[in-house]
């Protein structure tokens, strides 16, 4: 999987966005309906213009300038009517596409591969998934729509002068081109300002995620003023990148109005030349510059709105980079269900490296290599060695977070490759040293175990875990909030709470990564009853920094430098005095 940057066109974005909007045809044939009244309507108000100058004022008929100008006003509170309908129903179905939108892409992005998590942004993604797709919104617009409608009456209009005076249609005509020319010219300027300013707002994003996330680091090392240098330099960046996209639309804007102005003078000259010659009459000239007006107005709204579509084309082309990513993890068509474990996990010569972010390999030297052992049913398996051994690795590999580069894990036989990943996946559970917890209350965070669990499973999940007194003792009990990332809760306690959440789940596998690690040797003791309980007639690998934790596993596996060094129970290995001994002796001589 490669995150590169994906060629992106102006066609191939709206046909994206607009495939959400074709979901309500209805409303989108109410717009278009409306938008063709509104577009009929505003020809037929000059016309209203010139008849009160040519025909209404040399009679001196009050009476008819009164139905006149009552069929004037009647026609512009139609057209308001009708402007409220476009624009609400706009509103509706803009806000439901753009809903799809970005749920669709929350969706796409859960599904990718944990390398990709790894090599990306958290606060460039939240960008994505908020600024960039709220970008693309304004393509599903009113003003956006209306640009079609405009087009319609832009053609018919012209046509309509040209009949009226080819002459001025000509002159008004030949400006037109300097527009386009203004327009190419900017396109690519607007483009890559507003793509650099994006870039650098997602630099700022990330910036601040990571400070409000490590804020206890920070403070602990007071290292507030190295933060705020960095983010200065962030915000100083997209400042400068921000206004370099003014600078190119201050200068934009104007060019246009100056055209625009040059049409309005051509007709004005020429005009009033073919008044003084009897050619034309005062309301013709007057519904003429009403006219040009209408010409100018859709040019001079699609100018306006460059910038917004450079930016949505950015935006659309930073959604593209993910979407045009592939997970290469994937189930089979034909994968099968996960089997009742009988035998145990079977590791087969399994070698795997990490890959960088163009999918070569990050290091020369395998993470795992060439390593095989078993697992066995209802028996608990330790993995121990140094940091950096490939202990860990061996755990992602088992719940295929990663593909092995050769070799084989079987469950029972069966091959990880041809097995469902979600079922897969529901049948391990996994304790960490890192805990993960929802910004929710306590319910819901072991409840995440099993979202149809009732509140009798958790209470007994909880009480298994040893923690259903400490629940108890809480205002809330289980309604009680714990905080973003359990803040409210101690290291035992919220080792505790993911227990409990893996017991609820009632996974077959068990595979505790250094859950007790991080806690002091009280809490630890304390914790061991609960671990316990979760690997009671279960298969389990645990992973021990600690080695007085694991004296009674089954079997102990020592890796070294990604390789499997020795095997035995802890009595046996002792006795070898080789890589397993010197480890133990480590910590306790």
């Amino acid at each position: 999987m490669k995150n590169a940057s994906t060629p992106v066109t102006t066609s191939q974005m709206f046909r994206f966005v607009f495939g959400q909007v074709l979901n309500k045809k209805w409303l989108l044939a109410l717009n278009v309906f409306a938008l063709a009244i509104i577009s009929l309507l505003e020809f037929v108000i000059p016309q209203y213009e010139q008849f009160i100058i040519d025909h209404v004022i040399p009679r001196h008929d009050i009476g008819l300038l009164t139905e006149v100008v009552a069929g004037l006003l009647g026609t512009a509170v139609i057209l308001g009517i009708l402007s409220f309908v476009s624009t609400y129903y706009m509103g509706v179905l803009s806000q439901g596409a753009i809903t799809n939108l970005r749920t669709d892409l929350y969706r796409y992005i859960l599904r990718l591969d944990t390398h990709f998590f790894e090599s990306s942004k958290t606060g460039d993604l939240m960008v994505r998934l908020t600024s960039d797709i709220g970008n693309l919104q304004s393509l599903i617009s009113a003003n956006m729509l209306s640009m079609v409608g405009s087009v319609v009456t832009f053609i018919f209009v012209w046509i309509y002068i040209f009949i009226i005076n080819w002459q001025m249609a000509v002159a008004v005509t030949l400006t037109f081109p300097l527009m386009f020319l203004i327009y190419r010219v900017f396109r690519n300027r607007l483009h890559s300002a507003f793509r650099a300013a994006r870039a650098s707002q997602a630099q700022m994003s990330n910036q601040m995620q990571n400070t409000l996330t490590q804020i206890d680091l920070i403070k602990s090392y007071t290292n507030e003023g190295l933060e705020e240098d960095r983010f200065s330099k962030y915000a100083n960046t997209n400042k400068q990148d921000m206004i370099n996209a003014t600078k190119n639309q201050a200068l934009f804007s104007p060019l246009i109005d100056l055209v625009n102005y040059l049409g309005v003078a051509i007709i004005l000259a020429l005009g009033a030349y073919f008044v003084i010659q009897g050619q034309l009459t005062v309301g013709q000239l007057v519904a003429y510059l009403t006219y040009v007006a209408m010409l100018q107005g859709p040019i001079r709204a699609f100018t306006q709105i460059l910038n917004q579509l450079q930016q949505s084309l950015v935006s659309y082309g930073r959604v593209m980079d993910i979407m045009a990513l592939t997970p290469d993890i994937t189930s089979k068509p034909n994968a099968v269900t996960f089997p009742t474990i009988k035998d145990g996990v079977d590791l087969q010569h399994v070698s795997f490296t990490y890959q960088d972010d163009d999918g070569h390999p990050s290091a020369k030297v395998p993470a795992v290599h060439d390593v095989s052992f078993t697992i066995p049913f209802g028996k608990t398996t330790a993995l121990v060695g140094h940091s950096g051994s490939g202990k860990t690795t061996i755990t992602k590999l088992i719940d295929r977070l990663y593909d092995l580069d050769s070799g084989n894990i079987t469950f029972d036989g069966q091959a990880i490759t041809d097995l469902q990943i979600a079922d897969l996946r529901k049948n391990i559970a996994i304790v960490s040293q890192d805990v993960y917890l929802l910004d929710g209350s306590i319910e819901e965070n072991i409840r995440y175990g099993r979202e149809d669990a009732s509140t009798e499973d958790i209470w007994q999940a909880a009480t298994m875990a040893d923690i259903a007194d400490f629940i108890h003792g809480l205002p809330d009990g289980l309604k009680t909030q714990i905080g973003e990332r359990g803040v409210k809760l101690s290291g035992g306690q919220k080792q505790r709470l993911s227990i409990a959440r893996a017991l609820l789940k009632n996974a077959q596998i068990v595979i505790l990564d250094e859950a007790t690690a991080s806690l002091d040797n009280e809490s630890e003791k304390a914790i061991q009853h609960a671990l316990e309980n979760l690997m009671q007639s279960r298969t389990s690998l645990v992973i021990a920094h600690r080695l007085s934790t694991i004296h009674n596993a089954d079997q102990i596996v020592v890796m070294d430098d990604g390789r499997l060094v020795e095997r035995g129970t802890h009595e046996s290995l002792l006795k070898q005095n080789g890589a397993y001994a010197k480890l133990y002796n480590a910590q306790f001589n």
